[in-house]
Parts: structure tokens; sequence; C-alpha cells
């Protein structure tokens, strides 16, 4: 074209030198040249990962507007000079991609996009690999594939199998990008050797071919020797995500070592069938902070394995490495007494504050983008979550404390929480076991966020975070304003009016966890909280941010035993 310009170099790839050429107009080629500066990396994890570059030239030219993978001139939208150089390397990469997966090798069907768009869109991650090592790699992963579980079946609308995909949502969020997660899961199950080998193997025996999923199955298994229908049966065609979880573990000496022997559950979200023959890797670690990997083949809603370490495990990991998308989230890190942590954890949706550390702790949090157990509920709670919940690992010291923050979310239809609080959060509870041959019960010590507790949005602040599990629940609040005052028990509130707090004096014979709610005398639940009862007990209640006016404090035990009522003034000055 006349009035565009050309910039051209060699690059020295692994299989010979490739002409490089970038095309725009004589005002933009700079620009354009600026954000190119890994295009090199992104030829050299493609050629690693697929083979030899097929093509007479790796090239692309600026246009009005998108992306297209023309061989030897791609199409690439001049607007991308202005984004981020990070913005610039997943399109370009992606575009690059596609020099292998579409132009050289192509699905027969429109409606098996992801064969093309899926490693189109991992070549970006593989770039990021090649460029910055494991750890980059795998934020990197984990970044799209949280995108993938929070959003995929909200921008299409549904939950699909890759293959084939409806005519609507072909180019969708789980072409691509789920796409990309099950391309991932690919190389997890193969392991890299295989997976680099059946993927070059593939373009340089089925060149300018079109194929099908089960052809595209079928050539992998031809190319590596690895059976991989049930990966295709599972991650193909079906829709939904499977995560493995840890159900207990137990360790007993043999000789010089330990045999270990643990049990895993598998749970399902929006999917229709339990995955069969995953590979999993298998950490454990000791008390000094001690480790030793396995692998194992985990098929079926329950499994258990037995393997042989030389130290007593006091945690057991479950896809340690991220070599597997599942419907998980997870955050490992270490807290040191002297070294500040930013409290808010990326991927988990957790906030976690260090209130005191004796010398070092590992924590692990792992958000499971599954159903919580549902039939072992303690008294008085009749719903919990069946979308999410967390488990909270690592290697503790008596004298370590921290807090923790969970979000609720269930303002709309479009919210993980939308089922258990979008009629509001009267009955909302935050539940807690310490592990899962244990009820659910109410957890000790949170209290529910302060504004609207009836928009369905909110949190709950614990004032004590501890080994186990938690989950969002509903339990039984449901007792009228009149009965609360008719049954009033002793209650001793002071300072009485109260302003920034009021503290709760009673008496209960037993232990048991307590639910504090603060009422409107219409009955409104305006703040929740939550404590442990024991013959003479007292807590302390902010009431800083409720307006002035007269209120109910209501005290029950979780199991919905009323322990005493009494009304009470706030004033602020």
């Amino acid at each position: 074209v006349a009035d565009y310009v050309d910039y051209d170099y060699t690059h020295t790839g692994a299989y010979g030198n490739i002409p490089v050429r970038l095309t725009a107009k004589p005002g933009q080629i700079n620009a354009m040249q600026s954000k190119f500066v890994h295009l090199n990396s992104a030829i050299d994890a493609c050629e690693y990962w697929y083979g030899p570059h097929a093509w007479e030239r790796v090239g692309y030219i600026l246009t009005t507007d998108g992306a297209l993978e023309i061989p030897t001139n791609i199409a690439y939208p001049q607007y991308m000079t202005g984004e981020s150089l990070g913005s610039n390397d997943g399109l370009l990469s992606h575009e690059l991609g596609h020099h292998w997966w579409g132009d050289m090798v192509t699905p027969h069907n429109h409606n098996d996009m992801w064969l093309k768009e899926g490693p189109a869109e991992y070549s970006s991650h593989l770039m990021v690999e090649w460029m910055n090592g494991d750890s980059a790699f795998v934020a990197n992963v984990k970044t799209n594939h949280l995108d993938v579980l929070k959003n995929a079946h909200l921008e299409d609308g549904d939950f699909y199998p890759m293959s084939p995909m409806p005519d609507p949502v072909i180019y969708g969020t789980h072409t691509y990008y789920k796409g990309a997660s099950v391309v991932h899961n690919l190389r997890g199950y193969m392991g890299d050797d295989l997976f680099r080998q059946a993927m070059t193997g593939v373009q340089s025996d089925h060149q300018y071919q079109d194929i099908t999923p089960e052809q595209f199955r079928d050539y992998l298994e031809e190319e590596s020797g690895v059976d991989l229908h049930s990966f295709f049966d599972d991650q193909v065609f079906s829709p939904g995500f499977s995560v493995f979880v840890v159900d207990s573990f137990a360790s007993n000496a043999n000789g010089s070592n330990f045999d270990v022997r643990f049990y895993l559950q598998q749970k399902l979200r929006a999917c229709p069938q339990f995955y069969s023959n995953v590979p999993l890797d298998i950490t454990l670690i000791g008390e000094n902070w001690q480790r030793s990997n396995f692998q194992v083949t985990a098929s079926g809603q329950f499994s258990d394995f037995l393997v042989s370490a030389s130290f007593i495990p006091k945690l057991v990991v479950v896809n340690g490495f991220n070599r597997l998308n599942q419907a998980r989230m997870d955050y490992e890190f270490k807290v040191f007494p002297n070294v500040s942590i930013y409290s808010v954890l990326p991927y988990v949706d957790f906030r976690f504050t260090k209130v005191n550390v004796q010398d070092s702790s590992l924590v692990r949090v792992d958000h499971i983008w599954a159903a919580p157990d549902q039939n072992n509920l303690g008294e008085g709670i009749y719903e919990i979550s069946n979308v999410h919940y967390w488990n909270v690992s690592g290697l503790w010291k008596p004298g370590d404390f921290f807090t923790s923050k969970f979000y609720y979310n269930g303002s709309s239809n479009t919210k993980l929480d939308y089922d258990l609080y979008n009629n509001g959060e009267q009955n909302a509870v935050l539940l807690y076991r310490p592990s899962s041959h244990v009820p659910w019960e109410v957890c000790p010590g949170f209290t529910m966020g302060s504004g609207s507790l009836t928009n369905g949005d909110g949190f709950f602040n614990l004032d004590t975070l501890r080994i186990g599990q938690y989950a969002f629940a509903n339990g039984d609040a449901s007792v009228a304003v009149n009965d609360i005052l008719s049954r009033k028990n002793k209650l001793i509130l002071y300072p009485v009016p109260a302003s920034e707090s009021v503290n709760v004096k009673g008496q209960f014979p037993t232990r048991e966890t307590a639910i504090f709610d603060i009422l409107s005398l219409d009955g409104k639940l305006m703040i929740r909280s939550s404590g442990v009862v024991e013959n003479n007990f007292e807590k302390t209640i902010q009431t800083s941010y409720l307006a002035s006016g007269l209120y109910i404090l209501r005290v029950r035990t979780a199991k919905g035993e009323l322990i005493g009522t009494q009304e009470f003034e706030v004033i602020h000055n």
C-alpha cells in the first residue's frame, strides 16, 4: 500500500532465520515498534511448543479495527499502539499462535472453534512463561481461569461444552478463555514433554488439514501414546468444572518412613458426571516445612491413595503446582513477624490480617467453586451455599493470631450468592467446621458488615481465623419482636445510652456459640455478630454506625434457644 511503510528485520529462531515485517502508516510505525519489542519471545515460545514456523515470514499490519490471523500479514488494530505493552503481548502472541492453530491446522466445523482459539489464546500464556518464568506463567493462567469461573457462563448465557458450541456464542468467553484453560489442562494431563511432542507432531503430520475434536484427540494419542478419551469426554464434550479436595489423611510408622493414606473427594460445578483418570499432583508438607511430591490418578467422587514419606505430614495439598485448572482458586504464602503483608489475597476473595506471629507461619487459602457438603448441618442451620466455600490450612504455631473478612455478593442473579441472599441477609450466618468429619456450625466470633442488610451484599468480619472450612449459610432467626419482648430474660447492657459500643453481660449454663442481633423496634436486623457464651459471659458490640434511637438486643444460641433480650438506646452527640 502506497502510504504505508515497513520495518523489516530477521529473527533467528530455533529452526533458523525468520523474516519479520511490521507495516503501518509513517506516523504509526514507531509506536508499533515500541509495542512489539517482545515479538521475538512470542515466536520462540510458539516454535518451542508447536514446532517450526511454516510461513515465509511473520508479518503484522496496522488496520483500522479488528485482528485477523492472515498468514505473513496479520491484521492488527491500530488502537493497540495506545494500549499497554502487556495487552499487546497478549494480542500479538494470540494472533501469532494462529499461524499454527487456525492457519495450518483448522477446525472442520465452526462449532468447534475452540480448536484454534484455545491454543492461540494459550500462546499468550506460553509467551509469559518463556519471558518471565514459571511464577509469572502460573499467575497468568490463574488470572485467566478465575475470569472463566466468574464470567464465562454469564457472558455466554450458560455453561457449555467446548464442542459443539452453539452458533450464538461461538466467539464467546468459553471458546477463547475456557479454551485456553482446557489446553492448559491437556498439558497437565500429558506432561510437558509429551504435550510438546504431540502438539508439534500434529502440526507436522497434519499440515493444511481441517480436523474434528475426535480427530484432534486421536492424533494427540497417536503422537504421544497417551489415552485422552477421558479428558475429552470430561473437559471438551461436557460443560462445567471439577475439583478434587482432601477429605482426610492419616500416617503410620513403617520402619524409618511413614505410610500416608489420604482420601480425596471430587466436587462438581455445573458438570453432569465425575471426571475419570485425572492426574493429580499431591504435596505432603511436614511440620518443618519439608515437602514430598507425588502424582496419583483419581476417578469418581471418592478415592484414596497410599504413599510413603520420610516425615509425618501435617498438610496435604492437591494441585500445588497449578498444572490443572479446576473449580478452585488458591493462594499460599508465608507470614513473618516483622514483614508486612497485603491483606487482600489474590484469586481467593479473601482478606487476611496478621495480628501476631511467633516466628513464621505457612498459610494456604483454597476458594472452592463448588458446593460444600450439604448433609451435615448443625441445629438451627437450614440452608448452606450450593456454589462455593473456603478451606483455610497451613502450619501455624499456638501463638499465631490472624483475622479475616469474607465477602458475600447476592444483589443480582449474576452474583455468586444470589440464591442465598437475594431476599436479604436477615438470616445470614457464617459457618465453620475444623474438618469434614464434623457438622457445620455457626462460626464463633464474626460480625456482619455495616450498612444495608437487605441488599444481598456484605461481609463477615472474623475476629479469630482458624484452620478449617468456612461457608455462607442461612440460619433460623425467625422470632417476632413481640415474642422477643414477652420472653425477655435478664441481660445487663452498659453504657446506656450507648454511642460507639455497648457491652453485654449475661449468663448461660453451657458452652455454646451464640448470635447477637441488634434489631430495630419494627424487627429489622441492623447488626449481627457471634461469640461464645458460657457461665458468666460478656461481649462488646460496635454501635457507632447505628442512627440514634431505640433498639432491641437479642441473644440466642446458634441452635435457636433464646438466651436473653433487652431494649437500649443509642445517642450520638
